[in-house]
Formats: structure tokens, C-alpha cells, sequence
């Protein structure tokens, strides 16, 4: 390498003045103003049809954890970042296509190109577009959403609390890890329900004054179902329930009035997450050695209270134990090691976001060539195509990225970056055949 080659040529250093006195003009903020507020409006209008879509589903799973209207509507629009990613590119494609459309149909594009503001300029300003979308992109997939997901589960998880602070609702189930609890009226007359053959009476535990009036929606019995092991199970019933906290460790105080329990070996346990029985056998409810090993026990108490973690009513895990709320930073440089599945999703949801703000790169390219193919024949048919073409490239990489199931960083970064990288030369290979019809006005004027 000789001297004169690290030496710029004056054409080089006056292609960089150019460039940057032209970056810095009133036309380029145009330009960018102009992009600009056109993908906000199309990034609201996508928005605000998803959330109209999901709004039942959101709205079912809050009124299930008894959130408010105020829970609710934070809900709804932290399930707006879900789509963001998607909603972003699709809002560059069409903004850059409409601007560059108009700059081409005003002749503005004759104008630049004649002034000597050619190909390099128009360029630049592609570029800057394509790399603000990624930008915007990683970060919106890679750190907003992952919080924004967590924000959900927490924002439900302490309006259920609350609501439990509250008390229950009467006939309305209520599911917990390992327990079921039921709220009804007292039965009126004190008639209890038959019994079948083998069933355990039912328990209730209203005051011993039989006589006492009844108080419509205060004096009710609280019925929880808890099963202790494979095949053993208990049943508690409380004329009052009352939780207190919880605290700064998490700890809250279960006082149960009239309390009464009854421990039983259950001929239909509740099976275990997957479905399947419990791996150690249990033995028959109507045999003789059912309680061989842990036998009935009934229990009646006046009042108990009992400390607790809230994890053992809701269980609420950490947010970089789930794949969908963990962040860019995290699933790059804390690599989730615990299962071969739990890595495979950690590494498969990076390539997804990684490609998707490729997506937005890509998205101002399309546009162009979009532009270079729209002519009198076309003009219905280009933008409609070239979305197309940008959703379809989507789907391609989703299913390379499925079928490789990375385990790795480069097996997660590597496939996404070669297949865009790839339909971006195939793009700019394209423009570059057809940049006279990108520049010469076709559907007005020629």
C-alpha cells in the first residue's frame, strides 16, 4: 500500500461536503418529517386494530383475576407492544413508498438528480431510514415487550391479591396451586345434603347457635379443597376467612374463624402439571388399609390463623425465569442453561427478534424498489405486492429459524443475517435495473 492510496482524492472529499451540506438542509428534514409522521399514523392505525381483535381475550383473563377498569386498560396497552415489531416495519414500508412516490411524481427526483444530488444522496437517506427502524426495532422487541409482558403478569397478579384481601364471591371457584376453594350461603334449615355410599359428610361450620338469624352475604362458609399427597387429601371448611399483608418478605396471614378440617384418602386425586397420575401408587378409598400409613384425621378449632407466602396462594416466579420477559441484554450474556428446551426457546425467541428488526431494515428497500415498479399498470397493485413480499420474507425466516432450532449464539444470529442479507442484494440488484423508472415521473406526466 502506497502513500498516495491513504491519501482522499479531492472527488472524494467533496462527495463527503456534499453529502453532509445536504444532510443538514431544510429538504432532508422534510423528508424525514414527512416519513416520520406518516409510520406514526400507520403504527397507530395496526395498533389500534390488534388491540380491538385481542380486546375480548384481554379483557376475559383480567375480570378473571378480578382487575378493575384502570387494570384493565393497562393491560390492554401493554399487549400493544406484542405486534410493535411487525406494525413498525409494515408502517416503514408504506411510509417510504408513499414519500418517495410523491417525490418522484412531483419531480422532485428530476430535480435533485440534475442538480447533482444523485444516487449517493437518495442513498443516505434510505439508509438512515432502514437503521432508525432497526434501531427502534431491537429495542422495542428487546427490551419494551419483555417488560411490558412482565408488567401484565403484575399487574393481574396484584389485582387477584386484592381482590382475595377483599373476599371471595359466593358460588365462584377459585384455583390455586394445590388448593380449590368454593364460597357458599349456609344451607337454610341446617339440612345437609345426602350422602352417596363412601362419601365423607360435609362439614359445616356455621356458629352453634342454631338458632342465630343469618346475615345475607356476610355468613357464609368457606369450602377448600387441598390434596397433600398422591392419594391423600383434605377438606377445610371456615365460617370466616380473612387475609392480612402482605409484607416486605412477602409473607401474609391466613386467620380462618370456625375452622374445621377432615384428612382423607381421595379415590381421584388431582393429577400432577402434565396431566399423568403422580409417580408413587395411592391406595383404594374403600379399602380396608387406605390409612395404613397416614390415617383420617378430623380437626375442629375456633379460630387459627396460619403464616404463609403469597407464592403458596399465587405463584408469581421471577422474570427472567420465563423466555418471552427476558430481556435483549439477558438472552444474550446469561445464557439459560437449565433444560436443552428452555436454551432452544431462550435462543429461538433472540433469532425472532433479530429478524424481525432486520425486517425493518429491510422494509425501506422494498419501498424503493416498490417505487421503481409502480407505473400506470401497476399503481394499484405495487404497495399491496411489495407488503407482501416483506410478510413472506418474514415467514421464511421464521421457519429457517424453527427448523434450525439454534442452541447457540451464532446458530441464533448467524441464519436470520445470511437469508436478509441475501434478499438484500437480491433488492439492491434490482433497483439498480430499474433506477431510470424510479426517477422519471409515470403516472400523471411523463
Amino acid at each position: 500500500m502506497t502513500l498516495s492510496s491513504l491519501v482522499e482524492t479531492p472527488r472524494l472529499v467533496g462527495l463527503r461536503a456534499t453529502l453532509s451540506a445536504f444532510l443538514r438542509g431544510d429538504y432532508v428534514r422534510g423528508f424525514f418529517h414527512r416519513v416520520v409522521t406518516q409510520v406514526l399514523a400507520v403504527v397507530i392505525l395496526i395498533e389500534a386494530i390488534f388491540l380491538a381483535e385481542h380486546f375480548t381475550w384481554v379483557f376475559r383473563d383480567a375480570v378473571r383475576h378480578e382487575a378493575d377498569l384502570s387494570g384493565i386498560a393497562l393491560v390492554l396497552a401493554c399487549t400493544s407492544t406484542e405486534i410493535f415489531d411487525l406494525a413498525l416495519a409494515v408502517a416503514i414500508l408504506m411510509a417510504t413508498y408513499v414519500t418517495l412516490l410523491r417525490m418522484r411524481e412531483n419531480r422532485e427526483m428530476l430535480v435533485l438528480f440534475a442538480s447533482g444530488l444523485g444516487p449517493y444522496q437518495l442513498g443516505a437517506l434510505v439508509l438512515i431510514v432502514a437503521l432508525a427502524g432497526q434501531v427502534i426495532s431491537i429495542a422495542g422487541s428487546g427490551f419494551v415487550d419483555p417488560l411490558s409482558r412482565y408488567a401484565q403478569r403484575s399487574i393481574l397478579f396484584s389485582s387477584e391479591l386484592r381482590s382475595l384481601k377483599k373476599g371471595v364471591a359466593k358460588n365462584e371457584f377459585y384455583y390455586f396451586p394445590s388448593y380449590v376453594a368454593y364460597a357458599m350461603d349456609h344451607v337454610q334449615g341446617g339440612a345437609p345434603p345426602p350422602l352417596a355410599p363412601g362419601q365423607v359428610a360435609v362439614i359445616d361450620a356455621r356458629p352453634a347457635a342454631k338458632s342465630a338469624p343469618i346475615t345475607p352475604g356476610k355468613d357464609r362458609t368457606l369450602f377448600v379443597y387441598q390434596q397433600i399427597g398422591p392419594h391423600t387429601s383434605r377438606i377445610v371448611t371456615a365460617a370466616q376467612a380473612r387475609l392480612d399483608g402482605p409484607d416486605l418478605t412477602g409473607r401474609i396471614v391466613l386467620n380462618l374463624s370456625d375452622f374445621t378440617s377432615h384428612t382423607f384418602a381421595d379415590a381421584h386425586p388431582l393429577a400432577s402439571e402434565d396431566g399423568k397420575p403422580h409417580a408413587r401408587a395411592g391406595k383404594c378409598f374403600n379399602c380396608p388399609d387406605a390409612f395404613s400409613d397416614s390415617p383420617p384425621i378430623s380437626m375442629k378449632v375456633r379460630d387459627m390463623s396460619q403464616l404463609m407466602m403469597v407464592d403458596q396462594l399465587l405463584p408469581f416466579t421471577a422474570r427472567t425465569s420465563n423466555t418471552d420477559e427476558q430481556t435483549l441484554a439477558e438472552q444474550l450474556f446469561v445464557p439459560d442453561y437449565e433444560t436443552r428446551d428452555s436454551r432452544g426457546a431462550q435462543m429461538r425467541l433472540l433469532a425472532e427478534r433479530f429478524s424481525r428488526s432486520l425486517l425493518s431494515f429491510l422494509a425501506p428497500l422494498v419501498a424503493l424498489l416498490g417505487v421503481a415498479l409502480t407505473n400506470r399498470m401497476t399503481n394499484w397493485l405495487a404497495l399491496p405486492l411489495s407488503c407482501l413480499a416483506l410478510m413472506s420474507v418474514n415467514l421464511l425466516c421464521e421457519w429457517v429459524i424453527n427448523s434450525v432450532a439454534p442452541l447457540g449464539l451464532a446458530g441464533a444470529l448467524l441464519p436470520p443475517l445470511l437469508l436478509y442479507g441475501g434478499f438484500a442484494w437480491l433488492l439492491f440488484t434490482l433497483i439498480v435495473w430499474r433506477h431510470n423508472d424510479f426517477v422519471r415521473p409515470q403516472l400523471a406526466r411523463s
